[in-house]
This record gives structure tokens, C-alpha cells and sequence, in this order.
């Protein structure tokens, strides 16, 4: 995990520190200086030590050394450094042959015989020393240290400048030589043995090595070592190396034994290719540098063209062995296909040429049978010309669009064609803000399950509400930030969609596999036991059978498999299935029916008629009669025992299975008495099922008595309960074995047999059954295994939780149409349908008169439809609470963690400022900062570490510290000192649990506004137990699922602080008119229907306000409307003007603002979409540039935002920087990172983007 890469690098930093400290970075340098070039001992360790010094990239031992070479002027250091490569060795071809001679010649050398590895010294001498060497160049500048590079170029202030990367170049060409003679030698052999595999897996290891070093050197860019290089002899050591790749990959696939050293030239060709695409790193476009290659790989067509094809043939072996026709061979897709079959479908698919085919076939590692497993094949082969091809794809792309009128280059483009449109859908390309102020291109590799998980429903709702919250945001700079924001917590829910997402159906198939395979094997196993069995066995044991095979149908694993199956099947099989599922019904009931009415005539028939019974009695033994019988004188004493003997006997016998039944005429006998509890004896050695009770001693043969069994149980039992409890026997039951002890002690040793003997002979017995487990692992398993199925469901929640809501809504929708059915009634009856649903009681019209709500059907299954619905419905809403807490909660915990982690590292927030007091939010999270829980989901899990590192010299480190919660064993990286584990215990357990983590994150979740929702949708339905018509509140859910319902509820909500303050002025105004009407007009508010009972609305001032909120704002006309007229009183002119004002400044006005509030809301929402709508079809969220620029070219503006500016490859490129060693990043990967980590987005092509900077060269 990436916690754990970040402790082992900080472990590796804390020694490099302490070395660093007592001056070994000096120490190297000083060494090798004073080697003069001279390979020997010393400098051979003083390399390892400096690659342990500088692992990683150390930038203080990298700035160390540079200050030391710089200030000493150290000219004998970089002299050594030349001289050791000239002293570094190459492949021997003349050594090797003179070796191969000697041992054909039986010439041996002064030493004697000598072994092979030391014979493989002699051909080339000093490898590992010389990688050790160029390993320790490459970390001199990893990092993409700028200064390093151009002073292993140049050292400035020296007398002698000593250019290693020319001599690295020097060196190469050396040893591209020398691989080139070995193959000449072997290219007229067929194989190449073992000696010349394994001199070429040493040349190859350090080439490689070589390569990755240049590669440093340039990386960056680094412009001066990228000219220097160009001006070298590297282009012949690149035309050597592609013609060896070219030629050797063929020859070596040629056989099975070489796929090794095939995969290992593979990999010394992606090093190239890295290296070469290195150099393009910060080119303009027709730059020299990108001539120069061009040349290079037109010098070498040829090869390029061989190097293409090889890698064609791979990659199409996927789309091969996934296709429709090639299943046909392997129907039941157990991997395995024979080589015929394989050449078939090849041929078949018309993709690859006749001596394609063949070479495919000489990879093949094929068995006794032919067979061999296609699966592995491709995944061996496929896999690297994959990673390969994917870098020689890109640099192909990279070298068309720097070089775009170079008309040699498009002939590698058609060879390619089939390359590149393979690795279309997975080469991702961004544009990016170079270092030096220019647009530059970067491509990188998108995986399968990236591209998955974007298009999922949570992250497609995310991505709109981006886009919507977005567009229209400010300047350039926020809307950067904002985007790289959405762009975190995408990548966070893609990995959490990546965790939670179905695993692959293959991985189920070897478990079918062997479960098939037991199923045959047992099948043999009965049938070989029933070939003498009788009619009366073989129907017990049928009937047993069919019995088993019922229950193991039900059995959750069969009906896992039976869901995967039908999953599988296509519609056309779905309706095959259902038709012959009724067939199968009617034909089994026919066949059950037969089967019975026939077995019982043939059990009836051969028990008469047979002669089993006479055969069983002559075979009957008097002690297979008396096992059987309890013995009265212990039938008292040993219940306790008998009860534990019963219980696990009856557990043994419904494990067992038929292949331990006895054969012969005996049979009978047998299976009853097993289904007696009875093991019968056989071949004169006791079953291991005891009788009931000890019987009498009577010893037939050499066989033991049942008595024995009995006795050796009982011991076992009593040793189990000694060895558990430490309890001893009770006093009865030591002189009961004293007694039986002292009448016959050599017979108690023939009884006891040695207990392993007893295994020993029952372990060659196969179980069809589960095996019995101590209860200690049973309970672990147990235990596990719940935890899996645990894990599996709630993964399944979080999966389909938008269909569970929709489910849900489905079902409230149903439930409400069955309320339509309600009706209301005075008289009730206590003995109705108990599936009715009594609503509560109405309001009493007459005395003692009480309304009920009842359910008026007359089919009867309206009433428990309803209950079953309401469960359901209660079930689904909790289901979707629980797959919302695993699908969305674990996202809005890590914006917050995210949210506090750059507030402390980057504002200095709780130390260099504190929050306001009305900040409720920033109160609550100072909660969180001093948990060792923090940061949880936050994948930065050292941010305290350097938050500490950043404010700790100003602000005190331990003072820092004590805020964020860490003491100093959490600062210290020494790996001696390690933490001793506590003992597993309930107090350890419960002292492991981060009460205040779990304290803040419990409010985090409680604030956010869609799992509140969801709580109260399930407490709603849960209510509607008690009365149906809660039930109706779900209803309202349909706005929360459709975009434009959601559009229209925000129109309320939109503008929602204004719209209160102007509903607040309303109830102000129609106060003010209350308090005048109840001073001066309250004899017109009469509104009794008979004169003799007034009914005054204006008496009291509580009353006289409510009938003006309730009555005079919902009239037409205002107050006026609804009280008596004026006409004729002596307060008609102030009654008049009352009305009129109340009607203006309350209808009009005030009515009409919250009206308009709403409507403007619902058309500022509206527009919002159109603009937002219109500007990403219009405007480049990237750059910023409108389509006018590019529809000049034919679809020029869609091209530029799907492949050029696409928002979805920069959110990609980010998440493969995140998941990418940092010590693997490119020059412009470096830098995208360091301004990431800065959270500076100057890197992003604002206004600007490659097309426009190179317009004039372009075209």
C-alpha cells in the first residue's frame, strides 16, 4: 500500500541520514577517486555503499557530493569513473570458444574442473560490478537532478573535463558489439544451450542497466546531455540493438526452453524504447533530435518491421481466446486446449499468416498430451508485448506529431496500424505547461479497470454536478483548483467502485472444476460398492442420495453457482430454460411416482423371494446380537455418557456417506445396524461406534468384543474431559475400572488397542462429508468465512444502490395505489380478517361515535399484499441506508479529511491561525487532528509529519507535535526499535478503538444532507407500520431521482435567504394591519351564518392575526373579501382605504415578490444549464479556446476536447502519478508532480495549447 511504500522509505531515509551524518558521502567520492581507475576489492564496496547512500534518490547525499566535487575541484574523481568503464568487460566471443574447445577436447584447466558459473566468468568478466557502476551513475541524478546531470557532462572550474555520458555511450557500443558476434555464433544453431543463455542473461542485465542510466542522465529535460547524446555514436549502438531484438526474439521463441531469456530481451527492449523516448522529452516540433531518430529507424525498417509484426501476433491473441468461435474448443472453459485445436482456431480467425501460426505454436509449452493451458500462454506473452508495445505506440505517436511532414515516417505508421488502434482506447494524452514556457505533449497508459469504473452511476452523477457547479465559476486559477479537487475525490470513488465491484466470474471456474471432479470420484466410489448390494440396499441408498442431492441444491454455494450460470445464459437459453423447467416438473412428478410404486413390488419381491433374510441370519454373529443389548447393572451410572455417545453417533452417521457400507450377501445386516447406530465388525476389527452399554465378555476369533469399543469410548471421552477440565473420575467410576482392571488385565490390553493404529486403518476411507474440526478452528473458519459473506453483501449494497432506490420507490408507489382502496366507517367490527389494517380512529362526530379507516376489497389479498409490501419497503429503505454508508460515506469522510489535511499543511490552520467562534465546522474538526485515526481515507497518511516539518522551526516541533497527537516513537524511523505487540485481549481491543475518530466521523455523517435523507426515508417507512399513510411521504422521492424535478426544487431552495426575509416582511405587514383592525374595525368581523350566534374573528388579537394570515392573504381581494361591507358605516372611508392598502401592499406586492423569487430562481437555474451546456460545446474547459479557432479543420474543435484537452485523460494522469514510484516518474511526470504537491496549477495550457503554439509549423 502506499502507507506502507511511505514507512519503508522513510525507514531507508533514516539510516541513509545517519550515514550521511559521519560522512559517507565523501567517503565515496574520496575512494574512488583514489582508485585511479584500477578495478580491485575496495571500490567494488565502496559502489555499494554509495547505492545505499543514494537509494531513492536522495537529494541531500545528491547536493552533499556536488558541493564536495565542486569545492575540491576533484578532476581524479570522473578520471576513475572513465577508467573503470573502460576496465568494465564485454562478451568474449574468442574466451567462450577457446572454453567449448577445451571441454570438447576433455582439457581441463591448472585449477582442474572448474563449475559453471566460474566457467561463465571467464566469457564475461566483472558484471555485477560494472551494473553496480552505472547504477551508482543513475542515482548520482535520480530525481531528475539538473545540476548532477550537466556536471557528469561538464564539470565547469575543473582543468580536465572528463563527458561521462560519452563514455557510457563508448561503453554501450562495446557491449552491443559483443551481443551482436554471440548471436552470429548462435544464429546458424537451432537452440542456444545453456552456457550461451546464460552469457547472454548477463550482457542483457547490463545493457539494461546501461539504458536506465542514460535514461537518467536526460530525463528532465536535461537539454545539453539530450544534444550531447544525439551527437554520439548511440545511434549505431540502437541500430545493432534493433537488429539483435529483431532476430533474436524470433529465434528464441522458437523453443520452450528459451521463453526466459526471451523475456528478459523483451525487457532490455522497453528500457530502450524509454530511453529513446527520454530524448524526446521538451523537443519542438522537427526538432534534430526527432530527424535523427527517424533516420535511425528507417536505417533499420527492416527489423522495426519484424519488431511490429512480433508484437501484433501477441496482442491479437487476446481478442483470440475471448472470441465466440474459439470457445467452441473449450466449451467448458477449463483453460486447456490442445494444440490442434489451437492452430484450428487461428486458422479460422484469419488474423494471422501460416508462419505466424507456427511461431505461436513453437511458444507453446504443451504436455504429454498435447495440451497445454492457453490462458497462461497469453497471459505470459501477453503481458509484455503489451507493456512493450504500448511504449513503441507511443513513441511512434510522439515521433508523428513532432515530425508531421516527414513522408518516411508514415510507411512505420501503416506497419503499426494494427499497434496503435489496439492501444487507442488506452493511450492517454494531456498537454501541459512545460518547465521552459512551452506546450508540450505527454502520453501515458490508461488501464481497462479505470476506463470501468469512470463510467459508473456514482461517479457520472459526481462528473455533472462538477460541470454544473463549475462552468460558471470565477477566474482560471479557482476553476483549476476546483477541478483538480473533483479530480481527487473521483479518483478516491473509482478506487472505492474498484473495491466494491464484482469480482471476475473465471476465478469460480476451478472451484467448479474440482467440485466436478469430487462428484465423478464419488459416483465411482459408489458405484464399485453397490455392485453386490441388494434390492433393499440400493433402494435406501437411492433414496438417501436423492435426499442429499435435494438438500445440497439448497445449499447457498449451489445456488451462488446456478446465479453465475444463469447469467451467463443469452435470452433465447433464459426462454429455453423457463419452459423446460415446467417440463422437468412434470416429468420428475411422473418419474417420483413410477420410481415408487415400482421400488416397493421390488422390495416386496426380493425380501420373499430372495433369500436375503436367510443369507443375513446365517451371517448374523452372536455378538453382532448382544452389542445391542443394554446391560441393566450400568445402565444408571454411565447416562451421561450414553446421552454424549447418542448424540455423537447420530452426528458421525449423518456424515458418513453409502461407500462405507460392507459388500456381499450381508448387506442387509449391515445397513441395519448402522441405521441402529451400530458399526458392524469387519475382517475382525471393531467398528468405531460403540453398543449401548458393556455386554458380556464373549470373544469370537480374534476379534475384540463390542465390549471394547464401549470401553476404549468411554476412555477417550474421560481423557478428553481430564485434558479440558483437569477433572478427575468420580469414585464410582474408579472402581469400575479398578475392578475390570484387576479381573482381567491382559485382556484390557488386547481390548485397548494403540490409538494411531485406529487412524491409521480408518484413513484410507474417503468422506464424502465434511471432515469434523476441533471446535476452536471450526469457530475461526466459521468466523472467516462470515466475514467474507459479510464483505461480498455489503459490496453488493453499495453496487446497486440506485437500484434498491428505484426498487423502493417502485414499491411505495404500489403501496399508495393499494391506499386509494381506503374508506372510512363508524361501525367496526373485533372480528375481522386479521391481514386488515384498522387506521386510527377519526375525530367523533356524534357522542361515543368513532371513525375507523378500513381497506375495502372484497378478493381478500389486498390486505396482506399491503403488509408484505410494507415490510419489504422498510427492508429496502434500510438496505439503502447501509449501501449509501458503504458507497458514498466513505467519499464525504475523505473530502472532509482532505479538506482538514490542506488546511493544516498549507494555511497553517490551528497554528498559525484558529478558527472563528461561529465556525461550528472548524470547531468540530480540531476534534479530529489529535486522533492517530487521522488521516483515514486521506491516502497522505504523513501529513502530520510535515506539517511539522514545514511550521516546526518557527512554531516549536514538540509543540506542533503534541497538537497533532504524535509522540516521539511515531517520529522515529529507527527499524531497531521495534513495537512489541499486546497481547490479544477484550481490554486491548477495546483500548485499540479511536473513540474520537469514530466521535467526529459519526457528526460528519450526520451532517451530510443525503444520509440524512435517507434516515428519514426509513423512519417514514417504519412509521408506516403504525398507520399506512406515512407511506405517502415517499412519494416525494421522485423528485429526488429525476434531474429536472431536482431543478424545480432548487428553485425554491435557490434563492432560499431572500425568500424568508420576504415571507417574515409579510407576517410584519399583515400584523400591522391586525393591530389595526382589532383597535377600529372589529364589528366587521362577524362571520356567524345565524344572526342569534355571533362568531366574532376579532376579539382577541391571537385569533384576529391568524384570520388574516389565513384568510386575508389567500383572497383574491385581500382582507376586504371575506368580511361584511362597509357600505353605509360611519367608518366607511377608513375602511375603504384599509382594504385597499392591505390588497396593494400585501397581495400585490409582497405575494408577488415571493412569487417572482420563485420563478426567477427556476429561470437563473434554467439559464445555468443552457450555459453550461452551451459553453462545453462551445469553450475548451481546459485552455479556455472556443470552437472558431478550431473548426477551421473538419471536426477540428471535437478532436481537440476528445483527445487533446479531454477532462477525463487529465483526471486519468493524475491517478497514475498518484499509483506511480516516484522514482519512475519522466521529466514532465516530475514536474506535473512537484506542482501538485505544490498546489500550483501553472501547469495547466491556459489560453494556449500545442496546436496554436506550432501553428505555422504544423500547418
Amino acid at each position: 500500500t502506499f502507507e506502507e511504500k511511505e514507512m519503508e522509505k522513510q525507514k531507508m531515509l533514516y539510516q541513509q541520514a545517519r550515514l550521511h551524518d559521519r560522512g559517507a558521502a565523501e567517503m565515496v567520492l574520496q575512494m574512488i577517486s583514489a582508485s585511479r581507475g584500477r578495478l580491485g576489492a575496495t571500490v567494488t564496496f565502496t559502489l555499494k555503499l554509495g547505492i545505499s547512500v543514494l537509494n531513492g534518490g536522495n537529494i541531500l547525499v545528491q547536493q552533499k557530493m556536488l558541493d564536495y566535487l565542486k569545492e575540491k575541484r576533484d578532476v581524479g574523481f570522473f578520471k576513475s569513473l572513465s577508467g573503470l568503464m573502460m576496465s568494465c568487460s564485454v562478451l568474449d566471443l574468442n574466451a567462450f570458444e577457446r572454453q567449448n574447445k577445451a571441454e570438447g577436447l576433455g582439457m581441463v584447466t591448472e585449477e582442474g574442473s572448474i563449475n559453471v558459473s566460474e566457467r561463465g566468468s571467464k566469457v564475461l568478466q566483472n558484471d555485477e560490478f560494472t551494473k553496480d557502476l552505472f547504477r551508482f551513475l543513475q542515482l548520482l541524478c535520480e530525481g531528475h537532478n539538473n545540476d548532477f546531470q550537466n556536471f557528469l557532462r561538464t564539470q565547469t572550474g575543473n582543468t580536465t573535463t572528463v563527458n561521462i555520458i560519452i563514455s557510457t555511450v563508448d561503453y554501450l557500443l562495446r557491449l552491443q558489439e559483443s551481443i551482436s558476434d554471440f548471436y552470429w555464433y548462435y544464429s546458424g544453431k537451432d537452440v542456444i544451450d545453456e552456457a550461451g543463455q546464460r552469457n547472454f542473461s548477463k550482457a542483457l542485465a547490463v545493457a539494461k542497466q546501461v539504458f536506465n542510466s542514460l535514461t537518467e542522465y536526460i530525463q528532465g529535460p536535461c537539454i545539453g546531455n539530450q544534444q550531447s547524446l544525439a551527437h554520439s555514436r548511440l545511434w549505431d549502438a540502437v541500430v545493432g540493438f534493433l537488429h539483435v531484438f529483431a532476430n533474436m526474439q524470433m529465434k528464441l521463441s522458437q523453443d520452450s526452453s528459451q521463453i526466459e531469456l526471451l523475456k528478459e530481451l523483451l525487457d532490455l527492449q522497453k528500457d530502450m524504447i524509454v530511453m529513446m523516448l527520454s530524448l524526446l522529452e521538451g523537443n519542438v516540433v522537427n526538432g534534430t533530435i526527432g530527424k535523427q531518430m527517424v533516420d535511425t529507424l528507417v536505417e533499420s525498417s527492416s527489423n522495426v518491421e519484424m519488431i511490429l509484426k512480433f508484437f501484433d501476433m501477441f496482442l491479437k491473441l487476446k481478442d483470440l481466446t475471448t472470441s465466440d468461435s474459439f470457445k467452441e474448443y473449450d466449451s467448458e472453459s477449463k483453460g486447456v486446449i490442445s494444440k490442434k485445436d489451437f492452430q484450428k482456431s487461428m486458422e479460422n480467425q484469419k488474423q494471422y499468416s501460416q508462419s505466424e501460426i507456427e511461431f505461436l505454436l513453437c511458444c507453446a509449452e504443451a504436455d504429454e498430451n498435447d495440451l497445454f493451458s492457453y490462458k497462461q500462454f497469453v497471459e505470459r506473452f501477453h503481458e509484455p508485448a503489451k507493456d512493450i508495445g504500448f511504449n513503441v505506440a507511443v513513441l511512434l505517436m510522439n515521433l508523428s506529431e513532432h515530425m508531421p511532414h516527414d513522408a518516411r515516417l508514415s510507411t512505420f505508421l501503416d506497419l503499426a496500424e494494427s499497434v496503435l488502434s489496439y492501444f487507442e482506447p488506452f493511450l492517454g494524452r494531456i498537454e501541459i505547461m512545460g518547465g521552459a514556457k512551452r506546450i508540450e505533449r505527454v502520453y501515458f497508459d490508461i488501464s481497462e479497470s479505470s476506463r470501468t469504473q469512470w463510467e459508473k452511476p456514482q461517479v457520472k452523477e459526481s462528473k455533472r454536478q462538477f460541470i454544473f457547479d463549475v462552468v460558471n465559476e470565477g477566474g482560471e486559477s479557482e476553476k483549476m483548483e476546483l477541478f483538480v479537487n473533483f479530480c481527487e475525490d473521483t479518483i478516491f470513488e473509482m478506487q472505492l467502485a474498484s473495491q466494491i465491484s464484482e469480482p471476475d466470474p473465471v476465478e469460480h471456474q476451478d472451484e467448479d472444476e474440482d467440485e466436478s471432479q469430487s462428484v465423478t470420484e464419488n459416483r465411482e466410489e459408489e458405484s464399485i460398492m453397490m455392485e453386490s448390494s441388494s434390492a433393499f440396499t440400493i433402494a435406501c441408498i437411492s433414496m438417501r442420495k436423492s435426499l442429499c442431492n435435494f438438500r445440497q441444491m439448497l445449499t447457498l454455494k449451489s445456488m451462488r453457482r446456478q446465479f453465475r450460470r444463469f447469467r451467463k445464459m443469452s435470452v433465447k437459453e433464459m426462454v429455453q430454460g423457463f419452459f423446460s423447467f415446467f417440463w422437468m416438473i412434470i416429468t420428475g412428478l411422473f418419474h417420483f411416482i413410477h420410481s415408487l410404486v415400482w421400488g416397493f413390488f421390488h422390495i416386496l419381491w426380493t425380501t420373499l423371494f430372495g433369500g436375503g433374510l436367510v443369507e443375513g441370519a446365517k451371517n448374523m454373529k452372536v455378538t453382532d446380537i448382544l452389542g445391542n443389548m443394554p446391560d441393566p447393572t450400568q445402565f444408571g451410572i454411565h447416562g451421561d455418557v450414553l446421552e454424549t455417545e447418542k448424540m455423537e453417533a447420530s452426528e458421525t452417521l449423518a456424515l458418513e456417506e453409502m461407500g462405507q457400507m460392507a459388500q456381499g450377501d450381508g448387506a442387509e445386516a449391515d445397513l441395519m445396524a448402522e441405521l441402529l447406530n451400530i458399526q458392524p465388525k469387519r475382517e475382525g476389527k471393531h467398528g468405531t461406534e460403540p453398543g449401548l452399554g458393556d455386554v458380556s465378555e464373549v470373544v469370537v476369533g480374534d476379534a475384540p468384543s463390542i465390549a471394547s469399543a464401549v470401553k476404549q469410548k468411554k476412555a477417550q471421552i474421560a481423557a478428553k474431559k481430564r485434558a479440558a477440565n483437569g477433572d478427575y473420575k468420580s469414585d464410582s467410576e474408579k472402581g469400575d475400572s479398578e475392578d475390570g482392571e484387576k479381573r482381567d488385565p491382559d485382556k484390557s490390553k488386547d481390548e485397548y488397542p494403540p490409538e494411531p493404529l485406529v487412524e491409521e486403518k480408518k484413513a484410507p476411507k474417503k468422506r464424502l462429508g465434511p471432515r469434523k474440526e476441533p471446535p476452536e478452528a471450526f469457530m475461526a473458519s466459521f468466523l472467516a468465512g462470515l466475514e467474507i459473506y459479510q464483505t461480498k453483501m455489503l459490496n453488493y449494497l453499495a453496487r446497486n444502490f440506485y437500484n434498491l432506490r428505484f426498487l423502493a420507490l417502485f414499491v411505495a408507489f404500489a403501496i399508495n395505489f393499494i391506499l386509494l382502496f381506503y374508506k372510512v366507517t363508524g361501525d367496526y367490527s373485533e372480528e375481522e380478517d386479521p391481514w386488515s389494517r384498522r387506521g386510527r380512529p377519526g375525530e367523533e362526530e356524534d357522542e361515543g361515535a368513532l371513525e375507523y379507516f378500513v381497506l375495502q376489497e372484497s378478493t381478500g389479498y389486498m390486505a396482506p399484499t399491503l403488509c408484505c409490501l410494507a415490510v419489504l419497503h422498510t427492508i429496502i429503505s434500510f438496505l439503502c441506508v447501509v449501501g449509501y454508508y458503504y458507497l458514498k460515506v466513505p467519499l464525504v469522510v475523505f473530502k472532509r479529511e482532505k479538506e482538514i489535511a490542506r488546511k493544516l499543511e498549507f494555511a497553517g490552520l490551528y497554528i498559525t491561525e484558529q478558527p472563528s467562534d461561529d465556525d461550528i465546522k472548524g470547531q468540530w474538526d480540531r476534534l479530529v487532528i489529535n486522533t492517530p485515526s487521522f488521516p483515514n481515507n486521506y491516502w497522505d497518511k504523513f501529513v502530520k509529519r510535515k506539517v511539522i516539518k514545514k511550521y516546526g522551526d518557527l512554531y516549536g516541533a514538540e509543540r506542533i507535535a503534541e497538537l497533532l497527537g504524535l509522540d516521539k516513537s511515531a517520529l522515529d524511523f529507527n527499524p531497531t526499535e521495534e513495537t512489541v505487540a499486546k497481547e490479544a485481549s477484550l481490554v486491548s481491543w477495546l483500548s485499540s478503538i479511536d473513540t474520537k475518530y469514530h466521535i467526529w466521523k459519526m457528526g460528519v455523517v450526520f451532517t451530510d444532507n443525503s444520509f440524512l435523507y435517507l434516515v428519514w426515508y426509513t423512519t417514514m417507512s417504519i412509521l408506516g407500520h403504525y398507520n399506512n399513510f406515512f407511506f405517502a411521504a415517499h412519494l416525494l422521492d421522485i423528485a429526488m431521482g429525476f434531474k429536472t424535478l431536482r431543478t424545480i426544487l432548487s428553485s425554491v431552495t435557490h434563492n432560499g435567504k431572500q425568500l424568508v426575509l420576504t415571507v417574515g416582511l409579510l407576517a410584519v405587514v399583515v400584523y400591522l394591519y391586525t393591530v389595526v383592525a382589532f383597535n377600529f374595525f372589529r364589528k366587521f368581523y362577524n362571520k356567524s351564518v345565524d344572526d342569534d350566534e355571533p362568531d366574532m374573528k376579532c376579539d382577541d388579537m391571537m385569533t384576529c392575526y391568524l384570520f388574516h394570515m389565513y384568510v386575508g392573504v389567500r383572497a383574491g381581494g385581500g382582507i376586504g373579501d371575506e368580511i361584511e361591507d362597509p357600505a353605509g358605516d360611519p367608518y366607511e372611508l377608513y375602511r375603504i382605504l384599509f382594504d385597499i392598502t392591505f390588497f396593494f401592499f400585501v397581495i400585490v406586492i409582497l405575494l408577488a415578490i415571493i412569487q417572482g423569487l420563485i420563478i426567477d430562481a427556476f429561470g437563473e437555474l434554467r439559464d445555468q444549464q443552457e450555459q453550461v451546456k452551451e459553453d462545453m460545446e462551445t469553450k475548451c474547459f481546459i485552455c479556455g479556446i472556443g470552437n472558431d479557432y478550431f473548426d477551421t479543420t473538419p471536426h477540428g474543435f471535437e478532436t481537440h476536447t476528445l483527445q487533446e484537452h479531454n477532462l477525463a485523460n487529465y483526471l486519468f494522469f493524475l491517478m497514475y502519478l498518484i499509483n506511480k514510484d516516484e522514482t519512475e516518474h519522466t521529466g514532465q511526470e516530475s514536474y506535473v508532480w512537484k506542482m501538485y504537491q505544490e498546489r500550483c496549477w501553472d501547469f495547466f495550457p491556459a489560453g494556449d495549447c500545442f496546436r496554436k503554439q506550432y501553428e505555422d509549423q504544423l500547418g
